[in-house]
């Protein structure tokens, strides 16, 4: 069975009648997400942590990652819809949108990629995050510095993605 069908059967990926009127809710999200990611961004800057009365140490890395993941996911989500899908699990939608998008030429490899790589990064700070005793965190402790550049670099990767999601939706209205 092919994995869409797959999906489909699991009733994960379902077609949903009247999902397309929640396009601009879902990229509303995504939005909001952006501008939350950019806003914990700026917490990392000294005369915002004196401002704000942040401690030093303080750092917004891993929800820095997460918004920008859910950023991303929400416009993909909104992608879905516009086509009259609904996706309960993540992995289903970056399949789905290859599915529907990028084999049909209608969107770029390179920004499905994106997803996956954020996706895998949020999987990676949540790993680091449930630590549960000492010698977890002290195995991990050394990757501070990669979370500390992935969440610096995302932020471009997702405002890239919403940006082509919100094209590649206004394209398809142009075609309807």
């Amino acid at each position: 069975m092919e994995k869409l069908e797959f999906y489909i059967h699991k009733g994960i990926l379902v077609k949903m009648p009247g999902i397309e009127n929640l396009v601009s809710n879902f990229l509303k999200k995504a939005r909001t997400n952006l501008i939350t990611m950019s806003i914990l961004l700026e917490t990392k800057r000294k005369e915002v942590k004196d401002l704000l009365n942040i401690p030093r140490d303080y750092s917004p890395n891993e929800w820095v990652i997460n918004t920008a993941y859910y950023s991303m996911y929400l416009a993909a989500l909104a992608a879905l819809a516009k086509i009259g899908y609904k996706s309960k699990n993540h992995t289903a939608t970056i399949y789905a949108l290859e599915t529907f998008f990028v084999k049909k030429g209608l969107l770029e490899k390179e920004i499905l990629e994106l997803l996956e790589k954020v996706k895998i990064e949020s999987k990676y700070v949540e790993m680091i995050r449930t630590a549960r005793d000492k010698r977890e965190i002290a195995q991990y402790s050394p990757t501070k510095k990669t979370v500390d550049f992935a969440a610096t670099s995302i932020k471009g990767d997702s405002y890239k993605f919403v940006n082509r999601i919100e094209k590649l939706i206004y394209e398809i209205d142009r075609k309807e």
